[in-house]
């Protein structure tokens, strides 16, 4: 069995949760990612801080949990989700898949935050 190309580390900045994605993002993301988002959730969190700093690159079925988890937040929840920190092909890929119809995208996770604040 191939071993995981990616970590998530996992922060909490005032309300917000920070999920930093580092690595190579590929199949098992999303068994990694949606129980401690759902967690989350369930807690009352409804703000959310994905940093791709660290992300190399991404597979689809990386890409097809983020959408998911992302749609969970947003839809489901009537969460915010910022992305911050995405280098331009990461950018591109989930621009083409309509991430950013449903989060804010930001250069840096100080902006992010800051668009946060109450």
């Amino acid at each position: 069995m191939e071993s995981k190309k990616f970590t998530l580390n996992y922060s909490k900045i005032e309300d917000v949760l920070v999920v930093e994605f580092a690595g190579y993002l590929c199949e098992g993301l999303l068994n990694d990612l949606e129980p401690a988002i759902d967690k989350h959730l369930e807690e009352g969190c409804r703000k959310f801080l994905f940093d791709f700093t660290g992300v190399s690159m991404l597979e689809s079925p990386g890409v097809a949990g983020v959408l998911t988890v992302t749609e969970k937040i947003v839809d489901e929840y009537q969460g915010y989700l910022a992305f911050s920190d995405l280098n331009e092909m990461v950018t591109k890929v989930l621009e083409m898949v309509g991430v950013f119809l449903y989060a804010g995208l930001f250069n840096t996770r100080s902006e992010a935050m800051a668009e946060m604040k109450d």
